[in-house]
């Protein structure tokens, strides 16, 4: 009789303690990285040391039902979380994300600096992929990089993303967020290389849009005349590709021999030198219908001075110098 009656408090102990090693427990905001190779036994370990299951017995039975392929990366739980839900994230290798914010013209060596802060991937890594001519020419880019493709906007990446599967994210945004504007610079027979370009400079000389059809007037005009466009991003930009760039530009800056040095060289340069938003592609698209050629800087009141001859131009300047 004894033994009759050990039976069912036996199966009813197994099942309470089956009950309770799948309860949930409460997590507080925690990340785990599951490093490429770890084992089965090593993973169920290292979850049940970091507090996510009550028990490592749990995590067997599923894997043991389920079979699924568990996926390396970066993870994150928060709140109660249960051993299915553990084990759901992992199967599926729904990763911890990464917000990354590229702000209107960034050019590849910001991004590239952004991405390896918040560890999406190395900056050599992402400019290895984005200076490379053979990437660009995938997406029928004519252009010996990607520059000015990687649309500005807000991105949610996990840890050690493939530089390549960024770059195509970044591309497809500037696809869908340009549709209308490209269709318009092709009915108009138009580059779209060259429009980027001139667009990413419009967006390096003024963050205010006001001025932006105004800027791509003096650039157009300056183009029509055969003069040379005389950018100072553009020289930055050289600066930055040979790393010689130290965060001022000083007159010897102007002569470094660069064919993105637009104060030596004539027409655009090779490619664009940023990744322009929205609003300076619509203003190389329609410049604003003046004779504008030259503009200089007011940074005390954030605006530029527009003139149309070299003599309005030199007042300016000197009317700025004298106030500084």
């Amino acid at each position: 009789m004894r033994k009759l009656f050990a039976i069912p408090i036996l199966f009813l102990a197994v099942i309470m303690y089956l009950s309770y090693i799948f309860l949930p427990v409460y997590i507080n905001k925690k990340t785990i990285e599951i490093p490429y190779g770890t084992s089965t036994l090593k993973l169920i370990d290292m979850l049940y040391e970091e507090g996510l299951l009550r028990s490592r017995l749990s995590f067997i039975i599923i894997h043991a039902l389920v079979k699924s392929k568990l996926e390396a990366g970066e993870y994150e739980f928060d709140g109660y979380v249960s051993p299915f839900d553990v084990y759901e994230k992992i199967s599926k290798g729904i990763h911890k994300l990464h917000r990354v914010v590229v702000t209107e013209g960034s050019d590849i060596y910001d991004i590239a600096r952004i991405l390896e802060k918040e560890g999406v991937c190395s900056a050599k890594d992402f400019l290895k992929y984005a200076t490379s001519e053979d990437t660009a020419k995938s997406y029928g880019i004519n252009s010996p990089t990607m520059e000015g493709f990687l649309f500005p906007d807000t991105y949610f990446f996990s840890k050690n993303t493939h530089p390549l599967k960024v770059i195509d994210t970044m591309y497809r945004n500037f696809l869908e967020k340009t549709l209308k504007l490209r269709q318009k610079v092709v009915e108009e027979g138009k580059s779209i290389e060259e429009w980027v370009i001139i667009a990413s400079m419009i967006e390096k000389e003024t963050f205010l849009d006001r001025e932006k059809p105004l800027i791509s007037a003096v650039i157009h005009n300056r183009l029509k005349k055969r003069m040379r466009l005389q950018i100072d991003p553009t020289v930055i930009y050289a600066l930055k590709r040979n790393g010689k760039w130290k965060g001022r530009l000083t007159k010897d800056d102007l002569s470094i021999d660069d064919p993105y040095n637009t104060y030596i060289y004539f027409g655009l340069p090779p490619t664009p030198i940023a990744n322009p938003g929205i609003e300076s592609l619509k203003a190389a698209l329609y410049p604003a219908k003046v004779k504008y050629l030259y503009f200089v800087v007011d940074r005390d009141r954030k605006r530029h001075l527009f003139s149309t001859t070299y003599a309005q131009h030199k007042r300016n300047v000197e009317r700025l110098r004298r106030k500084r």
